[in-house]
C-alpha cells in the first residue's frame, strides 16, 4: 500500500475531527438522559467552542447530582475540554486555510498552508504559512484520536453512573 499523501492526511483530520464532534453530542445526551433528538436540536446551532463549554459544564453537573466525591474524574475531563478546545482552534487554522500542493528540497510531495488573520486591536492582517508533508498530519491525527478515546471512556463511565445495577 501507498504511504498517505498530504492531501489523504488532511481529510484524516477533517474525519476524525467530525466523529469528535459526535462524541461530545453523544455524550451530552447521554448525560442529559432525555430523547436524543432534544439534545441534537439544542446543540445543533452551537459552535464547536460552546459544545465543549456546554459538555464539561454539564459533565461536572451530572456528577454533583450524585452521592459521591468526583475530583479526580472533574480534573480529568476539565483537561479533556482544554485539549479539545485547542483541537477545535486547531481544526480552524486548518479548515480556513488556502492549501498548494508543494515539493520540498529532498522531492517530497506535501501541502503549504496559508492563513490570514484580521488583528483589528492592532490594525493589521497577519499572514502565516506551514509547510505540511504528510507526517505532519500525525500529531493532530493522534491527539484527536486520543480525544476520541478519551470521550468514549467518559461515556462508558457515564452509563455505568447512570446504570450501576446493569452488567457491563
Amino acid at each position: 500500500m501507498n504511504s498517505p499523501t498530504a492531501l489523504h492526511q488532511l481529510g484524516r483530520f477533517i474525519f476524525l475531527f467530525q466523529h469528535t464532534e459526535a462524541a461530545l453530542t453523544e455524550l451530552l445526551a447521554l448525560m442529559v438522559g432525555t430523547d436524543d433528538e432534544f439534545i441534537r436540536i439544542l446543540v445543533n446551532d452551537l459552535e464547536y467552542n460552546q459544545r465543549v463549554k456546554t459538555t464539561g459544564v454539564l459533565f461536572v453537573r451530572f456528577l454533583d447530582i450524585r452521592r459521591g466525591s468526583y475530583e479526580t474524574e472533574k480534573g480529568e475531563f476539565r483537561a479533556l475540554i482544554v485539549e479539545l478546545l485547542k483541537l477545535g482552534e486547531r481544526r480552524n487554522e486548518i479548515v480556513h486555510s488556502k492549501y498548494s500542493i508543494w515539493t520540498n528540497v529532498d522531492g517530497a510531495s506535501g501541502l503549504i498552508r496559508e492563513n490570514s488573520v484580521l488583528r483589528a486591536s492592532k490594525g493589521i492582517r497577519e499572514e502565516s504559512e506551514e509547510e505540511l508533508l504528510p507526517e505532519a498530519f500525525e500529531l493532530d491525527c493522534g491527539r484527536l484520536s486520543i480525544a476520541l478515546q478519551s470521550l468514549e471512556r467518559f461515556r462508558l463511565q457515564v452509563i455505568q453512573w447512570r446504570y450501576p445495577d446493569e452488567p457491563a
